[in-house]
């Protein structure tokens, strides 16, 4: 015998059903807050870019959407901060492209010395199928991945003496990322490399704990690390990009809308950023009368890049060859 449910349960039951219509309907355009974090100083240009893309996101949305800025590691070093996204704890972030080679190995490929010799290069491999392919195999480890701000071409620096060899860098100690590719082509060419995060570079660098370590020059600048080194090598020898990251939740709640005007946003960000990257490159130069700055010939650059065979075979190991073949291909 079945029993007749009282009118109240009915009402109740009904009640909830329409509640999970509400829920389960079409997403609503809603207030967000992002808490963006990064490792580098209020005066790089990455966070240059972030208080760019936080205005131009407010401006489309009519304030819905706005960025919060944690800057200098206060939430974690570049490490840290990738696995916070991964995690959910930080909506966006951007890292040295070097820091994803060990959340996904394919980021290698862009870590081989001397592979990029000049900027358009760079930016048809990062802008084209290459680096869009790059960023859409994220999502197999939790992360969404935005478009490709500007570190820049790293230089070597030291406080010992001027480097214009690999001889000259012999036993050194050298401060490099987490990066398996980076640490070993420096170990070819000489010098004693080990990884330290970001954050604690300055104080290893004036402790005397590591005698060289290597980035762009506005970067140098920006962290102040003229005041604890005394010589620059202009070696070119990696570009390091910023991939720009989300938090695949945090992406995916977003209305078609609301993703179509990050998207825009994120390419407008990313064409300011790279402008002012380049021209803070040239005025760190310039604000560092003291320094010794050393162009190496064409070369003496010939000499560093002839020892990373062992570099490029180890990488071919780890990602294959058809990347490394796709980027050759489009940078010669």
């Amino acid at each position: 015998m079945i029993k007749k449910l009282p009118n109240q349960f009915l009402r109740s039951a009904a009640l909830a059903a329409g509640l999970c219509a509400v829920f389960t309907g079409p997403a609503v355009a809603q207030n967000l807050v992002l808490k963006a974090g990064h490792a580098a100083s209020t005066s790089n240009t990455g966070h240059k870019a972030f208080e760019f893309l936080g205005q131009e996101l407010a401006e489309k949305t009519d304030g819905r959407i706005v960025v919060e800025i944690f800057p200098s590691s206060q939430l974690g070093s570049e490490r840290e901060l990738v696995e916070s996204i991964q995690l959910g704890n930080v909506d966006m972030t951007f890292v040295s492209s070097a820091v994803l080679g060990s959340f996904n190995p394919q980021f290698f490929a862009l870590d081989i010395p001397f592979m990029f010799k000049d900027r358009d290069g760079v930016y048809r491999v990062l802008d084209g199928e290459i680096g869009q392919d790059l960023l859409s195999s994220l999502e197999q480890v939790g992360i969404k991945g935005l478009g490709y701000w500007e570190n820049g071409f790293r230089q070597l620096t030291n406080n010992k003496q001027e480097i214009r060899s690999p001889e000259d860098l012999e036993g050194m100690r050298m401060r490099t990322m987490e990066n398996a590719v980076h640490i070993e082509a420096w170990r070819e060419v000489g010098a004693n490399p080990a990884p330290l995060a970001f954050g604690e570079l300055f104080t290893a660098l004036q402790q005397g704990t590591f005698d060289a370590q290597e980035g762009p020059i506005n970067l140098f600048y920006d962290m102040r690390f003229h005041e604890v080194q005394d010589y620059i090598s202009l070696t070119n020898h990696v570009y390091s990009p910023w991939p720009v990251l989300i938090n695949p939740d945090v992406y995916s709640r977003l209305s078609d809308e609301d993703k179509i005007i990050l998207e825009e946003a994120i390419t407008k960000t990313t064409e300011y950023q790279r402008d002012l990257a380049q021209k803070a490159d040239e005025a760190a130069i310039a604000a560092m009368p003291d320094i010794t700055i050393t162009e190496l010939t064409p070369e003496e650059i010939e000499a560093f890049a002839s020892h990373m065979d062992p570099v490029y075979e180890m990488v071919e190991e780890r990602v294959g060859s058809e990347i490394i073949d796709a980027i050759l291909t489009e940078v010669n």
